[in-house]
């Protein structure tokens, strides 16, 4: 997996306490900056912990994957998760889940060399095909995926209800490796 002089990445790192909470703080912090992964602001940490934990929990038993991106400082800054979808009939593909990057260290590229790491990972190791994603209309995201080789394939109209009266497309984009 390739890494910079500023990143390292690393694939399914130990999940200590340790790393639990600082990824968990990133994905509060990221929620809380209006970033769309999976919580609306205000969101507090014993809301997004669940979910993390839950995440955590399929990372360690094998059944996703997780990629974290490591600062200078060797703190983590971002991370992000391939889901696979169990059955040979399947086994050529994976789902980007929740793609974040703490929002003191946006616009430095972290998110795009954080993608094209996991697309270095799911087709050296993984032997993937293709990568499924999906994007919460309305905030313009895809044009960040559209850059990196991703296509819309379809939307679902309202899916998404981010409060009363703002219901939001899930775009679905696709890329092949």
């Amino acid at each position: 997996m390739r890494s910079t002089p500023e990143l390292r990445f690393e694939l399914d790192p130990p999940l200590t306490p340790e790393l639990r909470q600082q990824l968990t703080q990133i994905w509060t912090d990221v929620s809380n900056a209006d970033g769309a992964v999976g919580f609306v602001p205000p969101t507090t940490f014993d809301e997004v912990e669940p979910v993390a934990e839950e995440a955590f929990r399929r990372s360690e038993e094998g059944k996703d994957h997780i990629v974290v991106a490591y600062g200078v400082d060797e703190r983590p800054v971002g991370f992000v998760f391939l889901m696979g979808r169990p059955g040979a009939l399947f086994s050529h593909w994976a789902t980007v889940k929740r793609l974040q990057v703490h929002p003191d260290a946006q616009g430095r590229g972290i998110g795009g060399a954080l993608l094209e790491a996991i697309h270095d990972l799911g087709r050296e190791r993984l032997g993937l095909e293709q990568m499924l994603l999906t994007v919460r209309g309305g905030t313009g995201r895809e044009r960040f995926y559209e850059r990196h080789g991703y296509r819309e394939v379809a939307r679902i109209p309202g899916l998404i209800r981010v409060a009363p009266s703002d219901d939001r497309d899930e775009i679905y984009m696709t890329r092949t490796l």
